[in-house]
């Protein structure tokens, strides 16, 4: 998510997500992840203004939603991007982290997820923003209008890594951290590296992703809907993170990953993508300098 950003004219991150995809091949990309991605690229190059208000008229606020009542921003802004390198860096990443997860749930799970997800990142955004606001006296929490998915891919990015075998992944490139602990130390080093980010929205993401993987939130959708993985690893197969691809934050495998030396990650091959298993913050670094 991204705070008081106008989208700027240049669409180099839509051709980059472009070529990401045809690289990743348009057959490898399961149905929902593909819908997620080329619905937010249509909604971004604004292919249907009769359907989307712009931008600035979905923007989400503490004071806009709670306040003002207009709750049609808890699910409207979360498909907006402030300009195309925000829409390239959150779409590539859930390019892997819906690949995935769709595989491994299913597409019809994967949906419930990414719906419930969305709902409740949206809605925790609104409660901490105004929990500061009340707390720190400070009604700049109120007004801060922000747009993105980049939540919801916290709350992926927990579900992703606790499906991860233990290891080291690598923040920046080059800072070894526990799996465990990846999202903590992005979610400070992306606001280090893009201040006007989100925090409470990227905040708001983890406590979700947390909330399903730690709390009651999976035992209660399960109820609703069951994983395709349920019912597949009742069936006698092997739970070995090699044969169903989940090696790396955001990354699956198929086959086609080798260990990295001196290290405990995986990473792929060199043909494997156009940024191959790399988080957030590295797809940012590699995007700016390419």
């Amino acid at each position: 998510m991204f705070r008081g950003r106008q989208r700027g004219g240049g669409n180099l991150g839509v051709l980059l997500l472009g070529a990401q995809m045809m690289n990743m091949g348009l057959e490898n990309i399961p149905p929902v992840t593909l819908a997620l991605v080329a619905g937010q690229v249509a909604i971004f190059l604004n292919l249907l203004p009769q359907y989307f208000p712009s931008a600035h008229n979905v923007c989400m606020s503490s004071y806009l939603v709670w306040h003002r009542g207009d709750w049609r921003r808890l699910l409207l802004a979360v498909f907006y991007h402030a300009d195309d390198m925000h829409l390239y860096f959150n779409m590539a990443s859930l390019l892997w982290k819906g690949r995935s997860l769709e595989r491994r749930f299913g597409s019809p799970y994967f949906f419930w997820l990414v719906s419930v997800f969305t709902a409740l990142t949206s809605m925790g955004y609104v409660a901490i923003n105004l929990l500061l606001e009340e707390k720190l006296h400070d009604h700049s929490y109120a007004t801060q209008c922000a747009v993105g998915f980049s939540g919801v891919i916290f709350a992926l990015k927990v579900v992703t890594t606790h499906y991860t075998p233990p290891g080291l992944h690598y923040a920046l490139g080059f800072i070894p951290v526990p799996s465990r602990y990846i999202y903590w130390v992005e979610l400070g080093l992306i606001q280090l590296v893009t201040p006007n980010a989100s925090f409470t929205g990227h905040l708001a993401g983890i406590l979700v992703g947390l909330l399903y993987i730690k709390g009651p939130l999976k035992p209660i959708m399960d109820t609703i809907l069951r994983p395709a993985s349920s019912r597949r690893f009742t069936q006698g197969g092997q739970r070995s993170g090699r044969r169903y691809g989940f090696f790396s934050s955001g990354t699956t495998g198929d086959g086609d990953y080798t260990a990295a030396q001196g290290g405990n990650g995986y990473y792929p091959n060199s043909g494997a993508g156009l940024y191959p298993d790399l988080d957030e913050l590295r797809q940012r670094r590699a995007a700016r300098y390419q």
